[in-house]
């Protein structure tokens, strides 16, 4: 029973990749991942059910990808940086499937509730990490929330227009460290005077 239910995940990432959601239709997804419409209905309540499963897998993939800066307490720069590689990497993988999932989000009330609860989470871990930042005296920032809020619908609205279409705006090398020195700068006032080098 996983087995089939990954598949007809994989099938609708698959075919998020080449149009956007409004554009398919469950057939298509059934027919991709070689099962019938019974075993969709054994997984899943309806097609929206399966955008939302969907978004439900990236989401804990996108949690993840803050963890190398949640447990640096003693470099938050260089934590950063690898947070902000493990995020870009993400969107170069799956860009074009979050962008079509942050659309549907703007048109179905369940998928845009959803996505608002993942920003949520998202926010609420940057929020926890700048408040022990200033507690170790990294940073001076007032507001953690509202700076908190800020920084993650950066990194959402940057990384949909850069990797939410092929070809890519940019590299992803560049993005990196386009966003690590917004953020350090934003956070701790300069990157480190000996921070790693970005791949060029």
């Amino acid at each position: 029973r996983r087995a089939a239910r990954q598949r007809i995940l994989d099938s609708l990432h698959a075919l998020l990749e080449e149009r956007p959601w409004s554009e398919i239709r469950l057939d298509e997804v059934m027919e991709r991942a070689e099962l019938n419409r019974t075993t969709f209905y054994r997984h899943f309540d309806d097609r929206e059910g399966l955008l939302l499963a969907l978004l439900e897998a990236l989401g804990l993939e996108l949690e993840l990808t803050a963890r190398p800066w949640e447990d640096e307490p003693d470099d938050p720069r260089a934590g950063k940086r690898a947070a902000l590689t493990a995020l870009t990497d993400t969107f170069v993988r799956h860009g074009r499937v979050l962008g079509a999932i942050a659309d549907a989000a703007g048109i179905d009330p369940d998928i845009g509730a959803l996505y608002q609860a993942l920003a949520d989470r998202l926010v609420a871990g940057v929020e926890e990490r700048i408040r022990a930042d200033i507690a170790a005296g990294h940073t001076t920032l007032e507001d953690p929330h509202e700076a908190a809020r800020a920084l993650v619908w950066l990194n959402e609205r940057y990384l949909h227009a850069t990797f939410g279409r092929r070809p890519f705006a940019a590299e992803p090398e560049v993005a990196v460290a386009t966003l690590y020195e917004i953020w350090t700068r934003t956070l701790y006032g300069s990157p480190a005077e000996q921070e790693p080098s970005a791949t060029h």
